[in-house]
């Protein structure tokens, strides 16, 4: 197969790829230009207070997104040459995501109003924003339908706004408690934006869903719903715990390189992310062992590009001390070393979970594996954490993502064996 054949087979994976990957790059470019500006104006403790309040938004964001980003993105790949179906399912997705943002931010709000100061409750209603704007971004329409060009469009509009407001807005301490109105702006303005593509390109419109629509696609959902939760015991709650456990620097000195890990993340998880509607409709019909073989090669080769990008970062801690000044080279280099084999495990995981088992029926292992990992990074943080703050959060992270993977091994190997056993029985 010549090159311009092979490009015309594959122009929607990489049309996707790039897509994803400067939607990645620009919004990673503007967070690597923002966290050493906040801290230097906010100070780690500060910052700290702020990247607490927004981990609780970005929870609630999660719960609200479900399980949707995969199972509708499959449910939409499969179905896109159908308006009416797409359109259903377009409605149905985004009362169930209203719903249960709204259940989510009124228990979430009642905690906040208990357990926490009026500073925190005001950040917290700023930041509800976030929560409702991202309901009405649709990423799992733009990826079922294999046009993530749109979303890179939306999203790169309202994070570059997002940023020149706060360049040009916080300039001192006192005016962290306004970066969540302005995160709330942004996501807002792009859940507009993403309307407007949606209704002017697909060709979609407003209905009200039957509630057996949203039942479903709840169901539908559930396994990589749970997944998700498991997730985030070990991505994103280090940063909540420091804060509860330990104290506001902690969580700003820990997040501040948490950020760089996931700049490289974001960029290599691209390749993957454009793939699954491809793969979704594939392993819906095709050969077994053939898709297996295929999804084994990708992890071959992830894993010995992956190697140098982590070897790379390792080097790096002189780099990060020039990145964050306010950081010594010490804690940098033990962070930046703890932190390493996420750069190869983070984004294999994303290969061996969702592209692999999630599509090959096996989202029930996948989320197994997910909280055996995410409950013993919990474990590891409150045994630990006290007494080795960040760099227990650091270790633990890459603890949790190698097990993570290594289960999602076997897995893959226990539903290839399984399969083939099958196939013999009925030959």
């Amino acid at each position: 197969m010549d090159l311009r054949s092979y490009i015309k087979k594959y122009n929607r994976i990489i049309e996707n790829f790039f897509s994803i990957s400067l939607l990645n790059a620009i919004s990673q470019i503007i967070s690597f230009f923002l966290v050493p500006y906040l801290v230097a104006v906010l100070g780690f403790k500060t910052y700290g207070a702020y990247v607490f309040i927004y981990n609780i938004a970005l929870y609630l964001v999660l719960f609200g997104t479900y399980g949707f980003r995969f199972s509708v993105t499959r449910q939409i790949s499969i179905n896109r040459d159908n308006r009416a179906e797409v359109n259903r399912i377009f409605n149905a997705a985004i009362a169930a995501r209203l719903l249960l943002s709204s259940v989510a931010a009124i228990v979430a709000g009642i905690a906040v109003f208990m357990l926490m100061d009026a500073d925190d409750m005001l950040m917290y209603l700023f930041s509800l924003g976030i929560v409702f704007g991202d309901v009405f971004i649709p990423v799992w329409l733009f990826q079922g339908m294999e046009q993530m060009r749109y979303l890179t469009i939306v999203n790169v509009v309202s994070k570059i706004v997002f940023a020149l407001l706060v360049f040009i807005l916080i300039n001192e301490q006192g005016d962290y408690i306004y970066i969540l109105i302005l995160n709330s702006c942004g996501y807002i303005a792009a859940g507009l934006l993403s309307m407007f593509i949606a209704f002017r390109h697909y060709r979609l419109c407003f209905a009200l869903p039957r509630w057996s629509d949203i039942v479903e696609l709840l169901k539908d959902g559930w396994h990589i719903f749970v997944s998700n939760i498991g997730m985030e015991l070990y991505r994103n709650s280090n940063c909540f715990l420091l804060g509860v456990l330990v104290n506001d620097t902690a969580v700003g000195i820990y997040n501040s390189v948490e950020k760089l890990v996931k700049v490289g993340q974001s960029v290599i998880n691209a390749l993957p992310m454009a793939i699954f509607p491809h793969a979704s409709r594939l392993f819906h019909s095709g050969d077994m062992r053939e898709n297996i073989a295929k999804l084994n090669k990708m992890l071959r080769v992830s894993f010995v590009l992956l190697f140098f990008v982590a070897l790379a970062f390792a080097c790096s801690p002189r780099l990060v001390v020039l990145y964050l000044a306010e950081l010594d080279y010490t804690t940098a280099k033990y962070l930046v070393w703890l932190m390493s084999p996420v750069m190869i495990f983070g984004c294999l995981n994303y290969i061996a979970g969702i592209v692999g088992l999630v599509n090959l029926g096996a989202s029930n292992l996948f989320e197994r594996n997910i909280w055996i990992a995410g409950l013993l990074s919990v474990t590891l943080m409150l045994v630990f954490c006290k007494d080795y703050t960040y760099y227990a959060a650091a270790a633990t992270w890459s603890i949790a993502e190698t097990l993570l993977f290594v289960m999602c091994l076997l897995s893959i190997r226990s539903v290839k064996n399984r399969k083939l056993e099958s196939a013999n029985g009925v030959d």
